[in-house]
């Protein structure tokens, strides 16, 4: 670049001070080190979208596909800051001490091709500091630091990043002793990963960003699929697998949906099941009651409600024609002892849409007190055959099903023959049981036509998982599956009933009428 007179530089100074994408684009220059050589930083479109939300946000959670240059935009920034801020401390901490140091070379990297009229004094520049000295004796500091679970606890930082948070252990400890420091100095933190689900800080990343989509933290949350690298060509995928890439190690690496980064495909039992369902949304939540003289149920809204509501049953529908449907609807459900741990949950299926309408779930209600409901649930969506599996808690529901006269499930057991050797109602629970069921509502996730609303039930089928070693799959520890259980029984009930809904014919009139009884009367028709 040519040489700026005094008043160019002092011009080109408020122009970088003003706007981090201006630096960006006039100063910023980068590494490739596929090719060994120093490259003018040019923002890809996915990069330039993300810019205004780690400047403006206090939280920042952000989940990438390898190799998309986010670490080289966060040490740009960090330098930013710290030539603009006195009095301005950045900590970043990583997984380990090369990482810490290769974080601050990217720093001074950056720093290294910017002209001197353009940068405060250096005070310390080492390893793992870096401290420019700003105006009246004050300064500001970027330390990149390895894992510590004191975190920037003992500082109090403008900016944290957790870079790699994904490989980090004790990251959550990290994030909470941190926090304090942070929201003292009116700070902000952004949290970088990959989806790589073996790792130690992985589960704390999905469950942090997963609160941040259900809107329960404060976070804002960033995803960048493998195709924000406009480089990469369209058959990248195809080439990614022949070069002998398994498909589940390029989802981890280089996921394409948000959905696909959270699962857990690394040992996850629905692993690619999940990919496609990523429409999930609020229902209608409310409660269930019936009137004790005329046995009318109806719905009562209810923010605090345990039924939430995505289809109404046909008949309240406005567009109902007064026509009955025979085996619509399907329920399922997995009972607990209702005292504030495990929930139990009754999904209902709609079999004529092939999706999940409504989810009933609460940890707060005894098993006995569960079939009143769930028997509620079932006359509700038109007597809807019933499926409860068999646990402890379960078999209490059952009785209790039994006594109501509901529409229930019988399993059935045959020989090698095809004789009935035994049957039992409901669903019994053991592993080989347990195995059948989770597969069946897997092979329903892959093959379902409607849409998968409930994103509970997908966070809790994204965290199921097969043990290793043995054929044994249930929750990563600390997780729940009394949603995966009772969405299982659903589709056990929907299976059971192997006909299709069928729309009660309309009764004919006129002269249709008249043709149809002389029919059966055996006379001859005549105009």
């Amino acid at each position: 670049m040519m040489e700026l007179t005094i008043n160019q530089q002092i011009d080109e100074c408020a122009k970088v001070w003003r706007s981090f994408l201006y630096f960006l684009d006039a100063w910023v220059w980068i590494e490739d080190k596929e090719h060994k050589r120093q490259i003018k930083l040019k923002l890809w479109p996915a990069q330039a979208k993300v810019i205004p939300q780690l400047l403006n946000s206090l939280l920042s959670i952000l989940i990438k596909a390898r190799q998309l240059g986010l670490t080289w935009l966060v040490a740009a920034l960090s330098l930013w800051l710290s030539m603009r801020h006195p009095l301005h401390l950045i900590v970043v901490i990583s997984a380990t001490e090369d990482h810490a140091i290769e974080f601050l070379d990217r720093v001074y990297f950056i720093m290294d091709r910017l002209p001197d009229w353009m940068l405060p004094k250096v005070k310390v520049r080492n390893k793992q500091i870096l401290t420019f000295s700003h105006k009246a004796g004050t300064e500001a500091t970027i330390k990149s630091l390895p894992t510590t679970e004191m975190g920037a606890e003992s500082k109090t930082p403008n900016m944290l990043v957790i870079d790699e948070a994904h490989m980090i252990r004790g990251v959550e400890t990290i994030y909470t002793s941190s926090l304090p420091g942070i929201e003292q100095a009116g700070g902000q933190i952004i949290v970088i990963a990959n989806s790589v689900k073996n790792r130690p800080g992985w589960p704390w990343v999905r469950d942090t960003y997963i609160a941040a989509r259900k809107k329960e933290n404060d976070f804002n949350r960033i995803f960048l699929p493998y195709q924000a690298h406009p480089g990469r060509p369209a058959d990248f995928k195809a080439r990614m697998l022949r070069s002998g890439m398994t498909p589940e190690d390029f989802s981890e690496h280089y996921p394409e949906t948000e959905t696909e980064a959270l699962s857990s495909s690394f040992a996850g039992f629905f692993g690619q099941a999940l990919v496609r369902h990523q429409s999930t949304r609020k229902g209608v939540t409310g409660n269930l009651v019936e009137d004790p003289h005329t046995k009318e149920i109806s719905f009562e809204p209810s923010d605090h409600g345990i039924l939430e509501v995505w289809r109404w049953p046909y008949y309240l529908l406005d567009t109902h024609d007064g026509l009955k449907w025979s085996d619509r609807y399907a329920v399922g459900g997995d009972v607990s002892e209702g005292l504030g741990a495990s929930y139990s949950v009754a999904y209902v299926v709609d079999r004529l849409h092939d999706e999940i309408v409504a989810r009933m779930r609460s940890n707060r209600i005894d098993a006995y007190k569960w079939g009143d409901l769930t028997d509620l649930l079932s006359r509700w969506y038109d007597r809807a055959l019933t499926c409860v599996e068999v646990t402890g808690a379960g078999q209490t529901t059952v009785k209790r099903l039994v006594e109501l006269k509901a529409n229930q499930y019988v399993k059935v057991t045959c020989d090698k023959t095809g004789k009935v050797v035994t049957s039992q109602i409901g669903w019994p629970e053991n592993e080989k049981n347990k195995y059948e069921c989770c597969g069946d509502l897997r092979q329903w996730l892959v093959a379902m036509k409607g849409t998968l609303y409930d994103g509970v039930l997908l966070d809790e089928c994204a965290t199921f998982i097969k043990y290793e070693g043995s054929r044994r799959i249930g929750p990563e520890m600390g997780k729940l599956a009394d949603c995966v259980m009772a969405a299982s029984m659903a589709r056990e009930a929907d299976l059971f009933i192997a006909v299709s809904p069928k729309k009660a014919e309309r009764p004919l009139t006129g002269w249709r009428k008249r043709q149809q009884d002389i029919s059966e009367e055996g006379r001859v028709w005549a105009a």
